[in-house]
Formats: C-alpha cells, sequence, structure tokens
C-alpha cells in the first residue's frame, strides 16, 4: 500500500486523530482491566463465576483495542477503519448508559467517554484505506 499523499490533509488528520484516540483508550483499558482485577480480590461475596466473566470481558475489549492500535500505527488497512468505527459505536451505547445511570453511578466518566467515542467515530470517518498502486501497464 502506497502512503496518503499529502494533497488530502483531512484523511491524514483522521488518522493522526484516530491514533490518539486509540492510543488514550489502550491507557484507559490498562486502567480498567486492573481496576477489575483488583474488583475481583476484593470481592468475596459474589460468585466467582461473574467475576472472571467480567475479566475476560475486560480483556478481550483492551485486546480489541490494542490490536487496532496497532493496526491504525503499521499499515492503515480498511479492517482498522471498520474496527474504530465498531468500538466507538460501542463506546457511545456505554457512555450514554453511564450518563443514564443504568451503568453504574452518573459520574463525569460518562461524559468524558462520550466526547471520546464522538471524537473517535469522527476521526474514522475522516481516515480512509491507503489506495494500493495501480499496476505500471495502466
Amino acid at each position: 500500500m502506497t502512503a496518503t499523499p499529502p494533497a488530502y490533509p483531512r484523511i491524514r488528520a483522521g488518522w493522526i486523530a484516530l491514533r490518539i484516540v486509540l492510543v488514550l483508550e489502550a491507557i484507559g483499558g490498562a486502567w480498567l482491566v486492573w481496576n477489575v482485577v483488583q474488583g475481583m480480590f476484593a470481592a468475596g461475596d459474589e460468585p466467582i463465576g461473574d467475576r472472571i466473566i467480567l475479566l475476560i470481558a475486560a480483556a478481550l475489549w483492551w485486546g480489541w483495542i490494542l490490536i487496532t492500535a496497532w493496526g491504525a500505527r503499521r499499515a492503515r488497512p480498511g479492517w482498522v477503519r471498520s474496527s474504530a468505527i465498531t468500538i466507538h459505536v460501542l463506546l457511545f451505547a456505554a457512555a450514554t448508559g453511564i450518563l443514564q445511570g443504568l451503568i453504574g453511578p452518573q459520574t463525569v466518566l460518562g461524559l468524558e467517554l462520550l466526547v471520546l467515542a464522538f471524537v473517535g467515530f469522527v476521526a474514522a470517518l475522516l481516515a480512509r484505506p491507503d489506495a494500493p498502486e495501480a499496476p505500471e501497464g495502466e
């Protein structure tokens, strides 16, 4: 794949913004997984199966973010864009749930996640995969 031509500054800005958002989400994901691990050991009265499932879900989500961030950093293929759009639609839903008090207490975290989801979604829409090089005969 070729590099994005300099004539498309919005596409380049979209990739830069998407990389920044994905790195912030990866850092936040590490914090979340750490807190889930600590909560597993602190909650003694809940069934162990529920705690393990929560840890697996958090780890899978974090892995998804890391793989998408790695793909955005390395080659910028089309799957990164679609993965980032999906991630940010789901993050928007989670932020809305936090703001409504459905997922834990209403906190400023819900508003922060809402802004992050919106910025990541717009950046993913602006970012386009690199076009393959045309064969020399054409």
